[in-house]
């Protein structure tokens, strides 16, 4: 953990931000929207694929990344809950998962950055996300073959 985190926390409560997802959905963006320039032309459906945004729609996830520090969070999470091969792979962009994680963590960085030059006595910080896959270890997907792992 950060040494200065640690001195924080014996001072105060740092608090997280809250959640991506939801923020997202109030810009009630369209397929064309997830898709960008970038992927104009792939072959499958990304709308729901929030962690994308942060290649096709960085400014968006800078201002929810603003929102939350305007009200105070001291740590702001990456775009990144589902950017693993496995969770990508059902957007057929699982070679893109290096490009997403690099892209969320250097707009969340910017953002406190920005913040961080305004009141540099209140340091903010970047938290890595990950979420679960969308993949089960210990259940079977196939009630055929209990002992199926995929």
């Amino acid at each position: 953990m950060n040494k200065e985190i640690k001195s924080i926390l014996k001072e105060r409560i740092l608090v997280l931000d809250g959640a991506m997802g939801t923020m997202i959905q109030e810009y009630k963006l369209s397929e064309a929207d997830f898709r960008g320039e970038l992927f104009k032309e792939h072959p499958k459906s990304l709308k729901g694929n929030l962690d994308i945004l942060s290649l096709t729609q960085p400014k968006v996830i800078e201002a929810i990344h603003r929102k939350y520090l305007e009200v105070g969070a001291d740590i702001i999470e990456t775009n990144t809950f589902s950017s693993t091969v496995i969770a990508q792979a059902d957007y057929g962009l699982q070679g893109h998962v290096w490009d997403l994680n690099v892209a969320s963590a250097s707009i969340a960085r910017k953002v406190c950055d920005e913040f961080n030059a305004l009141t540099p006595d209140k340091p903010r910080f970047v938290a890595g996300s990950i979420g679960p896959t969308n993949q089960t270890a210990s259940l079977s997907p196939n009630v055929n073959d209990p002992g199926f792992r995929a």
